[in-house]
């Protein structure tokens, strides 16, 4: 029997990690727990080079008897380097779809699968979802909800970024809420851009599929606030910088034009979100980004700041 041709209908569930401790038993026993039946899925860890016996301790199979497989680089390559072996593991052994985990986080519950069956239905290379943020006790902070999503089925790549990208919305990120279908052009990350290849790979990945994306408005995964996460300790300014770069990278390759206004607007929301509120403070930061200094649109301003009080998100895609 031809195992990759098996795999070809499971999603791998990927799981990179460095010196994980217990967070990757409980990463890995999140998959067990959420349901999913065991012919669905099989697990891969790519360890980079521990010198802890996290992965040491794990078993070949999960307790529902679905496969482990552990990978280990020779080196520590790097924690995105690390992300594209996974990658590369999950595309050498025949998976038709594959789902990030990082240490410590986890799968919620089935909805992954209906995830899937709704890119299979349109034709979709990517499906995004909301996720689920913790803390580290694991008491649940918020749901985090990427999209007001209006389209009748799966969006074009260029039709999304126009809408998200086009107007300052950064919304192919976390890692751990995309399911990306394999075998067709390689997803691979940048690991000279350690901050926001997150995004600028999956953007690349969408545009060279030439196919649709589709979103599920239910949490698929647990992200866990902990310390040493990567983000946590970049500063706003940089941060939205670097954004705004990669905005006009990715809007210039998929010949997409962006609206300066609307990108102000979407900078200067982030920031009042970030400053609690005080959009005087706010305005003030927003004079240290390098961004078109096109003047404010009030209206879309107060449209996302409406649809944030109403549906937790002020992004919405339309057909």
């Amino acid at each position: 029997m031809d195992t990759s041709a098996m795999r070809h209908t499971k999603i791998a569930i990927l799981i990179p990690v460095f010196n994980a401790g217990s967070l990757l038993a409980e990463s890995v026993a999140s998959v067990t727990a959420a349901g999913l039946p065991r012919d669905t899925y099989e697990i891969i860890v790519t360890d980079n080079a521990s010198d802890d016996c996290s992965v040491a301790l794990l078993p070949s199979f999960d307790k529902q008897g679905a496969r482990i497989h552990v990978r280990r680089n020779g080196a520590n390559l790097g924690r995105v380097q690390n992300w594209n072996c996974a990658l590369a593991a999950a595309e050498e052994m025949g998976f038709g779809h594959a789902l990030f985990l990082m240490g410590g986080d986890m799968l919620r519950d089935v909805s992954v699968l209906t995830l899937r069956q709704r890119m299979l239905d349109a034709g979709a290379a990517l499906g995004l979802a909301s996720f689920e943020v913790l803390d580290r006790d694991l008491h649940p902070v918020r749901l985090a909800r990427r999209i007001v999503w209006r389209a009748t089925g799966g969006v074009s790549a260029r039709r999304f970024l126009a809408q998200s990208f086009g107007i300052g919305g950064m919304l192919l990120a976390p890692l751990g809420a995309n399911l990306y279908e394999l075998g067709g052009p390689l997803l691979r990350f940048d690991p000279d851009d350690p901050t926001h290849t997150d995004m600028a790979a999956t953007a690349a990945f969408l545009r060279a599929s030439g196919r649709p994306l589709v979103y599920l408005d239910r949490p698929i995964t647990q992200w866990r606030r902990r310390a040493g996460r990567f983000h946590t300790g970049m500063d706003l300014t940089q941060r939205l910088s670097r954004d705004l770069a990669l905005i006009r990278s990715t809007c210039s390759e998929a010949d997409v034009a962006i609206d300066p206004r609307k990108i102000r607007c979407t900078i200067l929301l982030r920031i009042i979100f970030h400053e609690r509120g005080n959009i005087f403070s706010a305005r003030s930061r927003l004079q240290s980004i390098a961004c078109d200094r096109a003047p404010i649109h009030w209206f879309f301003l107060l449209a996302m700041l409406w649809r944030q009080l109403i549906h937790h998100t002020p992004w919405q895609i339309f057909d």
